[in-house]
């Protein structure tokens, strides 16, 4: 039994003419008489009453007709979702991601996703660079959006956007961008950033700013997590270093400092398994579209 044979078979329940129905499904009568004896066979009940001049359906038949046409109708969905899911419009897509991702790239995917793939589900995590990594590595993510992330070997990333880095300062802060003059006059001050063992590469981009300087940043909190970080910064608690889009839609009581002169940049980067990229092109085809609108 196949998929056709049912399929045949439901074409002659609804017509219940042999001839008409071989010439809607384009075989040879003797053909379809033979496929719905093997179907008879394989059921093991009389489908259909047949005489010289009426063919009609049995009590079993009327039943298959009814189950049959519900399973087909179920398979042939199953079969267009599969298909959906190949192309990247239907299932799910499991995104891990910073902060600042939110405050840029990720509210105008999301969007685009809901408008022109309204079938794919979008579940987001907001994690550490060290985290997305593992989940990553462990297939609880498919794709991660964090900044100056280090990949290992077996991942690939792509940088989806550039911003400046700017300096978070606390509103009675002595220093403004007025008589800022380089990061070397925060080289005594107390700083909040993530976690070194967290950051895999940001942290680090953060000392590299400041090394030219003549200091590495005393941490005096850490915070993986930005809005964290910015109600630290508005209490007092320290100054930071973020990417700018960590502003976005903020209205706190700080000051910044752009950093636009610096060498250093923060490089949103776009991460997933290498042994996956066939399998999320058209997910990566999505980011593509809606990256340059979604630049700081």
């Amino acid at each position: 039994m196949d998929i056709h044979q049912l399929k045949h078979f439901l074409a002659l329940a609804d017509s219940l003419n042999y001839r008409r129905t071989a010439e809607t499904v384009f075989i040879a009568q003797p053909a379809l008489s033979r496929q719905i004896q093997q179907l008879e066979v394989e059921v093991g009940a009389l489908l259909f009453k047949r005489d010289k001049r009426n063919v009609s359906l049995t009590p079993a038949g009327s039943y298959l007709r009814q189950e049959a046409g519900r399973l087909i109708e179920q398979l042939e969905g199953a079969f267009r979702r599969s298909a959906q899911i190949h192309r990247g419009e239907a299932g799910e897509i499991r995104i891990g991601h910073a902060s600042s991702a939110m405050q840029s790239i990720l509210p105008n995917l999301l969007i685009s996703i809901r408008e022109k793939t309204p079938d794919l589900r979008a579940l987001l995590m907001e994690t550490t660079n060290r985290y997305q990594m593992e989940a990553l590595q462990n297939r609880q993510i498919d794709v991660g959006f964090s900044p100056n992330i280090i990949a290992p070997p077996n991942v690939s990333s792509r940088v989806v956007y550039k911003e400046n880095f700017v300096v978070l300062l606390p509103e009675q802060h002595p220093v403004s961008a007025d008589t800022f003059t380089d990061l070397s006059i925060f080289a005594q001050e107390a700083f909040i950033l993530p976690p070194l063992s967290g950051g895999i590469g940001y942290v680090e981009s953060i000392q590299a700013l400041c090394q030219p300087y003549g200091f590495l940043p005393r941490i005096a909190y850490e915070s993986a997590y930005s809005g964290t970080v910015l109600r630290l910064v508005e209490a007092g608690m320290g100054i930071s270093i973020e990417p700018a889009s960590t502003l976005r839609g903020q209205s706190l009581r700080i000051k910044t400092i752009d950093l636009s002169n610096a060498p250093i940049k923060a490089e949103m980067r776009m991460l997933w398994l290498t042994e996956r990229t066939a399998e999320l092109q058209p997910f990566f085809d999505l980011v593509q579209q809606v990256s340059l609108q979604s630049q700081p």
